[in-house]
């Protein structure tokens, strides 16, 4: 009875080994920094009025 519950499960087969799939790295993102932003803020900036 405790060998089927073993087959069952698949403890009583010494064969069987669980292969992990690697996983695939993912790709790098672009690095974005405060000056990036602060260019992409100014350039988009809507004109100052003047007094």
């Amino acid at each position: 009875m405790e060998q089927e519950i073993k087959n069952a499960v698949g403890l009583g087969i010494p064969e069987l080994v669980i292969e992990l799939e690697p996983k695939p790295e993912p790709e790098p993102k672009p690095t974005v920094t405060i000056y990036d932003f602060g260019a992409l803020l100014s350039k988009y900036e809507p004109p100052k009025k003047q007094r």
